[in-house]
């Protein structure tokens, strides 16, 4: 991972602690569940990457004068820690939604109380785990909110932090329709066949904006930047959010998954309508459309069948297509960020170099 990244990590790690020390007594008075809970939501929230925690000071150190210390050097490990866990809810949700029973080289959060219910008898498993997943994601989504609208910022500061919170509310509920209609397209689904465009504006706001956008931004608006900062950085956030949403779709058929941490087969299985599928599926001929039409959409494609989809992939050019894509706005991000007046001093300049080093790992990560 980035170096601005990794000296950045430990503070987001030590507030997510700090967020659920604070909230756990009272989580656990109510339930011995909110106790398991709590714990459950920490090993979750530090097993991932952190990009959008860390790209919340990222935004910051782009847009202020100075580098933040005292009071805004905890703001902004707090607001990060804060993205964590809106980050973990929807994960918890979208895993339920696909079905999937590993993320982050662990058993999902759903799959844990459906584990939790088998071995106590219970009735019905899976409906449990379900059930209980999906009320796990909704704690973690009002922790996150919490942690935002109480951010312990001086008193001159107050109007950037409601701002913040409002910002961070409507962006997620512009991903909650997003990832309705990203559901909607599955397989068989009524509009089960969209275009580029329609892709794109999925992943622009089920994936892009909030994982890069809404970060920046939120740095920003605490750095008191003004409109065209913001600006840049939300459009230049939404552009290397669509390269992320496409990497990813790339490493769910080419990755490893000892290494992403999810099955490889997961988009197939679900018959997602991602960029890949569609150049696929318009470069195929009849006779390997419909051999692919018998595997997407399968319970178990199997190693042979994701076999013809990763040749398919490659000998259509489907794969060769979608890295144009991913090149096209990675180089419109860089030029947003290029056209904003560079702020003195070597924080900035950090920061800048960081964002360039953050362009070459959305294409070339390998997890």
């Amino acid at each position: 991972m980035l170096r601005y990244f990794q000296n950045v990590r430990p503070g987001i790690e030590q507030a997510i602690g700090e967020i659920l020390r604070e909230n756990a007594p009272k989580l656990g008075s109510i339930s011995p569940l909110g106790t398991q809970l709590a714990e459950r939501l920490e090993t979750y929230a530090r097993s991932g990457k952190m990009i959008r925690g860390i790209l919340v000071r990222l935004g910051y150190e782009l847009c202020a004068a100075e580098a933040p210390a005292g009071a805004m050097d905890r703001v902004l490990d707090r607001a990060g820690a804060a993205m964590e866990f809106l980050q973990a809810g929807l994960l918890i949700h979208d895993d339920i939604m696909d079905r999937d029973v590993m993320r982050r080289g662990q058993t999902t959060v759903h799959a844990q109380y459906e584990r939790d219910a088998a071995e106590a008898c219970a009735a019905d498993p899976a409906h449990h785990g379900v059930s209980l997943g999906v009320c796990a994601g909704d704690v973690a989504f009002f922790l996150g909110f919490h942690a935002l609208a109480s951010l312990p910022v001086p008193p001159a500061f107050q109007e950037r932090a409601r701002n913040v919170a409002a910002f961070s509310a409507q962006e997620l509920c512009w991903v909650g329709v997003a990832q309705m209609q990203d559901v909607r397209n599955g397989g068989g689904g009524i509009g089960s066949h969209p275009d580029p465009a329609q892709i794109l504006r999925v992943y622009r706001y089920k994936t892009g904006r909030y994982t890069f956008s809404l970060p920046l931004a939120i740095g920003a608006i605490l750095a008191d930047a003004g409109p065209a900062h913001v600006e840049a950085l939300d459009q230049a956030g939404e552009n290397l959010g669509v390269v992320f949403q496409l990497k990813d779709d790339e490493l769910g058929i080419f990755g490893d998954s000892a290494q992403s941490g999810k099955r490889a087969d997961s988009d197939v299985r679900e018959d997602k309508k991602t960029l890949l599928r569609h150049f696929l599926f318009e470069a195929a001929d009849a006779a390997l459309r419909a051999k692919l039409l018998g595997i997407f959409g399968s319970r178990e494609p199997g190693a042979e069948g994701m076999r013809v989809v990763r040749e398919a992939m490659e000998t259509t050019g489907a794969r060769t297509k979608v890295r144009e894509y991913m090149h096209c706005f990675a180089q419109e991000a860089s030029e947003r960020i290029a056209s904003l007046p560079p702020q003195a001093g070597p924080c900035a300049q950090a920061a800048r170099d960081a964002f360039a080093e953050l362009f070459r790992y959305s294409v070339e990560r390998n997890a």
